[in-house]
């Protein structure tokens, strides 16, 4: 994701046409992440494709995350403007029969022409699962860690980035923007399971790169290597060469965008005037 707070001044609320909603899942190992790219599988020229065939042109898809090569999705959302109604029929009759071994429609529509798959979007929410256990046929859903963890001492780093703080530390220092990497994060903790763990973290936006800066600097916490009591410095410092190494991509997952549910509503429209708001949570893309 490269996290955007700002619309794009050219940006308008809404577009000719109808808009159409789809709701998507994907394994990313086989993607070069969600935009399209020249010469390389991705999850948005697949989409494209798909939408094409059915229309007879191409039509622009935006998603709400920019997910990086390798990284999976259970909830991403995606949006597309057609031209009538005989046109939503059709993708909601035929998308998802069209689906692919790797990216399944899970639902496709009809939303406020003011819906954003990007800007509209409130929160997202996130998964990293970590194999605590060798597993060869599950190795490109999660990150093996082969030593012990000190588990309590992660839950301790985990609970430092709990509300609004600068993460300028765990961002892609090329993404940076300069007095605009404020998040405020509301869920960050780790399920402990027998054989893995997964760390859940929500928030109104990402950076590039967070979550898996978070989960790499909270790994060096559990095999001892820092101490919970530096996650606030670290915090403070905004500098990314004092967190840890980013975690691998595989072990991400994209599991919930939430949207303002008016905008949910075919009917509804912005006060004439408004502008689209992107709320408290464009996301990087993941990025994440």
């Amino acid at each position: 994701m490269s996290d955007e707070r700002d619309l794009p001044a050219d940006f308008q609320p809404a577009e000719p046409g109808l808009r159409v909603r789809l709701d998507l899942a994907y394994e990313g190992t086989d993607f070069h992440g969600w935009q399209i790219q020249s010469g390389l599988r991705t999850v948005q020229g697949e989409l494209s494709r798909m939408v094409a065939d059915l229309l007879g042109r191409t039509e622009s898809i935006w998603g709400a995350g920019r997910t990086d090569a390798g990284v999976h999705a259970r909830g991403q959302v995606g949006h597309l403007t057609v031209r009538d109604g005989a046109e939503v029929a059709r993708l909601k009759r035929a998308l998802a029969s069209r689906a692919l071994d790797d990216l399944e429609i899970l639902a496709v529509r009809q939303v406020s022409p003011d819906f954003h798959a990007r800007f509209s979007a409130q929160a997202r929410r996130y998964s990293y699962h970590l194999r605590l256990r060798r597993d060869i046929f599950r190795r490109h859903l999660g990150f093996h860690v082969a030593r012990p963890l000190d588990q309590a001492a992660m839950d301790a780093a985990a609970r430092f980035f709990l509300g609004t703080h600068d993460f300028s530390s765990f961002c892609k220092t090329q993404s940076l923007k300069p007095g605009d990497n404020e998040c405020t994060v509301d869920l960050c903790c780790f399920e402990w399971l027998d054989d893995s763990s997964i760390f859940h973290v929500r928030a109104d936006r990402f950076l590039h790169n967070m979550v898996r800066n978070l989960v790499g600097t909270v790994l060096e916490v559990g095999l001892g290597r820092r101490s919970p009591d530096e996650m606030p410095a670290i915090l403070l410092a905004r500098d990314r060469s004092q967190a840890g190494r980013k975690a691998p991509a595989q072990g991400l997952f994209l599991e919930e965008v939430t949207y303002p549910p008016e905008l949910l509503d075919p009917a509804f429209r912005l006060p004439a005037g408004a502008r689209a708001t992107p709320g408290q949570a464009s996301t990087e893309g993941e990025t994440a």
